[in-house]
């Protein structure tokens, strides 16, 4: 076959600029949307946009379609990230006591069923921290019954696809927002309406930091409700000075009072700085679709990941070709720099060696017996400071395994001369306090914070001491 010039230049300019490809799907009630993104030496591009709707023949139409559309994108072993719908998930705000922070995973896998109607084992779940005080942790816990989304999973496995995430749908739009539009200020809102309400969302940079769930009456109208919600996080101190919009379309235009009297800027899904990328009225679920691609091409401000690390597909992404080799010519140059001060180094190294060697063998010696004299004073001080230390900390833990009752249990013990602090359950934690003041080696003792008890009736506690005396009789 004979290719004329023209053709040949735009094969090779194609291979140059083919970049790196990513996936997103969302699912909700209504059916399956799918977003292909390219990131590429021109930028990002939305290349294809497509939703599979929910059919009488279920998962095998959805399944057919599917093969139908990763074959002709040609994105056979793409990551794919994976958006649910708000409708099939549950988003809920709860609070737990500081005492728990060490072990916050633990303890929220412990606690799920107190907040979602699902046992921990039928769900995929994740949480992020929104404030941390002296006494308590506030959470946003994010659940998804496993059923529909494996089903999900399984159709877009069978397909050739890779999973690399599973999130909630409004984490995606954010993450669409927070990466796909130019000087975002630090605080912003994400306002999300649907036929029932509205979710707001307050975030300052990365993480988020209030979440509201409205539901409206049917006569309530959306944008005084809003404006309702923003007064009221401008009097916890939170300073927004953006509103990204995304789901339906009020019924109501008017947002002067946003812009004028709340004084934010509004930020549309036309805004994003995206090619390929349709009207706002055309876009339909490929906002949270777009979100959920990004998560294999880029870092995205939340990282939440539903899916468990066991579960999740190990995908290599396949970078740029052109970038490739500027990189493997920017490592080799960065190697001949690295050579030249190596060389340059060992001149001066040379140059110096035999400045000393005309100083004399006294001065090598002299030099030799003060480094070795250092060396010496520096292992006393260390050893003294074990002689001084261990054999008293030895002597306050053997009393407190004593003194302890077996129904106890300590994580954490924290100890110096003058304090000591630990954290642990008990069947009993109250009576901790008189044992360790009748043992003559504590006083002022009390509970740093509030005894939490457990679902199998064990109290979680921290305890605070000072300490008497350190090694008596020893």
């Amino acid at each position: 076959m004979t290719w004329t010039k023209p053709q040949w230049w735009q094969t090779i300019s194609s291979e140059l600029l083919t970049g790196t490809q990513s996936l997103g799907a969302y699912l909700d009630r209504s059916g399956l949307t799918l977003a292909h993104v390219e990131k590429g030496l021109s930028g990002l591009e939305l290349r294809h946009l497509a939703c599979l709707p929910l059919s009488p023949g279920g998962s095998e139409t959805w399944s057919i379609n599917l093969q139908a559309i990763i074959t002709s994108w040609k994105l056979q072993f793409c990551p794919v990230s994976l958006a649910v719908g708000r409708e099939l998930g549950f988003i809920r705000q709860a609070i737990l006591p500081r005492a728990v922070a060490e072990n916050l995973s633990q303890v929220v896998q412990y606690e799920l069923d107190r907040f979602f109607p699902f046992p921990a084992d039928s769900l995929y779940f994740d949480f992020q921290v929104i404030k941390e005080t002296d006494t308590e942790v506030q959470l946003l816990l994010m659940g998804q019954p496993r059923e529909p989304v494996e089903d999900c999973l399984n159709l877009l496995e069978q397909a050739g696809l890779r999973t690399i995430t599973v999130e909630p749908e409004i984490t995606a739009t954010i993450n669409a927002f927070g990466t796909l539009v130019k000087r975002l200020p630090a605080s912003w809102l994400v306002w999300r309406t649907d036929s029932e309400g509205f979710e707001l969302i307050h975030l300052e940079g990365r993480r988020i930091r209030a979440y509201r769930q409205v539901r409206l009456a049917p006569a309530e109208k959306t944008v005084p409700r809003l404006l309702a919600e923003i007064d009221r996080l401008r009097e916890q101190g939170a300073m927004p000075e953006a509103l990204c919009r995304s789901g339906w379309e009020t019924p109501e235009a008017d947002l002067n009072p946003l812009t004028e009297g709340h004084e934010l800027s509004i930020i549309n899904p036309d805004q994003l700085q995206v090619k390929g990328l349709p009207a706002a009225s055309d876009l339909g679920g490929g906002l949270p679709a777009l979100g959920a691609a990004l998560r294999g091409l880029r870092k995205v401000p939340l990282q939440t990941n539903l899916l468990p690390e066991t579960e999740r597909s190990k995908v290599k992404l396949r970078g740029l070709f052109l970038t490739k080799i500027l990189l493997v010519v920017l490592i080799g140059l960065s190697c001949l720099w690295a050579g030249s001060l190596m060389i340059h180094k060992r001149v001066h190294l040379y140059q110096t060696n035999r400045l000393l060697a005309r100083l004399g063998p006294e001065t090598r010696q002299v030099a030799r017996q003060l480094s070795e004299s250092q060396e010496m004073a520096k292992t006393l001080e260390s050893l003294e400071q074990r002689l001084e230390q261990y054999p008293r900390k030895l002597n306050l833990l053997k009393e407190l395994t004593n003194l302890i009752p077996e129904n106890t249990w300590l994580f954490y013990l924290k100890c110096n001369e003058r304090q000591l602090e630990m954290g642990g359950v008990s069947r009993s934690a109250a009576d901790l306090i008189p044992l360790m003041e009748q043992s003559g080696w504590f006083t002022k003792t009390e509970f740093a914070s509030p005894i939490v008890t457990d679902a199998n009736g064990r109290e979680h506690f921290k305890i605070k001491a000072e300490i008497k005396v350190l090694g008596m009789g020893s």
